[in-house]
């Protein structure tokens, strides 16, 4: 790992990611390791940084990542640099339920999943093993370190589609098959996504069964539960009834309860005016939940809008019935009302869709624009137009979302013990690119300190030692004596996220130098030693 150059880091603010308190101090890197730190001066013969004034911390760990999808490209760089520009070193992969390796064998599943880009580009899939996808990684080199979850959508599709019928007792002895294998491969646990074809198709038993494989793996359960928001097409609604995103986490803690699995709650969000009411109901319900002894956590973002793929808007029935849904008219007649009603109800519309991409000859000249606008440039009604976008894409075309919370929202999710920085994000050839690929991490940093939410240590600490503890990352996430060199320098007054709503793919101010495994990726804020210095952490 690394190479045998010696970089001392010289009279920095050392934050080690424990919380504790940071102190000056200098750090030596030898052969891709912590060589030494210590609260002084030290006199070497190397190459010195002089970090004076500048904070020191661990390479920063986001907990929620879809970069394994681009991982394997040629041009990987093109995706993962605008990541290690943020400070990160490690990315948390395969969330969602959309995992890209661990499914069944001789399968056409990737043309299933949404946003494949290895289609693409002509990439061959040559793996359906875990074990396989990061012995190809290894050979070619990548250039941030990867830890990687198993994704139940990807393997329950390898075996049976987007079926929406219960999974017979010979497919779920092959699901927990696959998904063991992977896991005993270095996945560090599985992921389900209950919004998204096919896990919105699960059962609670079937769940309840993934749950207890991953729990005897002592690893984790990552949820991208059922509904975001006060009314969703997955829970009948009810006059006077449960909010949906407060039935869909009750229903994460439970089976958490039940089994006894460690539950990472992916992106804890608020979508729609009306669902922020929900905000105080959801953090008692964690906070019980963890004090009854449920091992839940959950990460968050620092944006109020996020990237999803169209379709997730849809209820549990119309997604049963794609594509036919496409062309009958009384479920389309069906559909316009519930989404008219989501409207009312939630406080979500059409004019919070963004289209970020769509590859379709006679719609791609509408990327980057919302819904309204584009409905008055066609002169469409606003569900026809949404609906011209979800025929030609198959509901997979990709958009921006917003309102999915407030300022304040964010803030006191940021405050929260259980809660854990991520960016759930990616970097896409085309299209509207969502701002968190570019500036989540110094956006966390930019508002802990400007509007004085939280200690720097704190922060530091939710976005590295945090982050490997849960997922068992060894040797990361701290700054001590033997410690690989995953290392972040940046200046806690300069640091700004520069994304606007005019432009989302601006880079940040004040990362300034990222090692990774001791090698120089980034420096004076530029890509530097163009490397493949990651590494697979199993």
């Amino acid at each position: 790992m690394g190479n045998d150059r010696r970089i001392l880091l010289q009279n920095g603010f050392i934050v080690d990611g424990t919380g504790e308190k940071g102190w000056i101090g200098s750090l030596l890197i030898s052969n891709g390791y912590i060589k030494e730190i210590a609260e002084r001066e030290m006199n070497i013969d190397c190459e010195v940084v002089d970090c004076t004034g500048k904070v020191i911390s661990p390479g920063f760990i986001d907990v929620h990542s879809h970069n394994d999808w681009f991982i394997p490209l040629d041009d990987v760089e093109t995706f993962t640099d605008p990541f290690v520009r943020q400070g990160i070193t490690t990315s948390l992969c395969g969330n969602c339920g959309f995992g890209v390796a661990g499914f069944k064998k001789k399968t056409k599943y990737i043309d299933k999943v949404c946003n494949n880009p290895f289609k693409a580009s002509g990439i061959e899939i040559k793996w359906s093993t875990m074990g396989e996808y990061f012995d190809i990684l290894s050979q070619n080199g990548i250039p941030i370190n990867l830890a990687n979850l198993v994704g139940h959508g990807t393997t329950r599709t390898s075996i049976k589609g987007y079926s929406s019928s219960p999974m017979t007792k010979d497919e779920m002895k092959e699901l927990l098959k696959l998904l063991g294998r992977a896991m005993d491969d270095g996945a560090k646990g599985v992921s389900i996504g209950l919004q998204y074809e096919p896990g919105i198709f699960s059962t609670m038993d079937e769940l309840r069964m993934v749950a207890k494989l991953v729990k005897k793996s002592n690893k984790v359960l990552t949820t991208h539960a059922r509904a975001s928001s006060i009314v969703s097409g997955t829970y009948p609604i009810k006059p006077f009834g449960k909010a949906h995103n407060i039935l869909a986490l009750k229903d994460m803690i439970n089976l958490a309860k039940e089994t006894g699995v460690k539950l990472q709650f992916s992106h804890l969000i608020f979508v729609g005016e009306k669902t922020w009411n929900t905000f105080e109901e959801t953090m008692k319900l964690i906070d019980k939940a963890i004090l009854d002894g449920v091992d839940i956590k959950f990460d968050i973002y620092p944006y109020t809008c996020g990237a999803s793929i169209l379709s997730v808007v849809f209820p549990e029935w119309f997604m049963a019935k794609i594509p036919g849904a496409f062309e009958n008219k009384g479920d389309l007649t069906r559909l316009k009302i519930e989404l008219a009603a989501m409207k009312k109800m939630v406080g979500f519309g059409y004019e919070d869709i963004q289209i970020a991409f769509i590859d379709h000859p006679e719609l791609k000249e509408f990327n980057g624009r919302f819904i309204t606008d584009i409905a008055g440039e066609l002169n469409l009604p606003l569900f026809e137009t949404f609906m011209l976008f979800a025929k030609h894409s198959n509901g997979k075309c990709r958009v921006m979302q917003y309102k999915f919370g407030n300022q304040n929202i964010i803030e006191e999710l940021m405050k929260h013990p259980a809660s854990m920085f991520m960016t759930d994000a990616w970097v896409e050839r085309e299209g509207t690119q969502n701002p968190a690929s570019f500036g989540s991490f110094p956006r966390f940093l930019q508002m802990a300190n400007e509007r004085d939410i939280l200690p720097i240590e704190t922060v530091i600490h939710k976005m590295t030692k945090a982050v490997a503890d849960r997922f068992d990352i060894k040797d990361r996430g701290v700054l001590k004596k033997g410690n690989a060199a995953d290392i972040t320098v940046f200046d806690w007054n300069e640091v700004r996220d520069n994304t606007s709503s005019a432009k989302m793919d601006m880079p940040p101010r004040g990362i300034e130098h990222v090692f990774m495994n001791g090698c120089w990726v980034l420096r004076d804020g530029e890509p530097y030693e163009r490397t493949r210095a990651g590494v697979i952490l199993k």
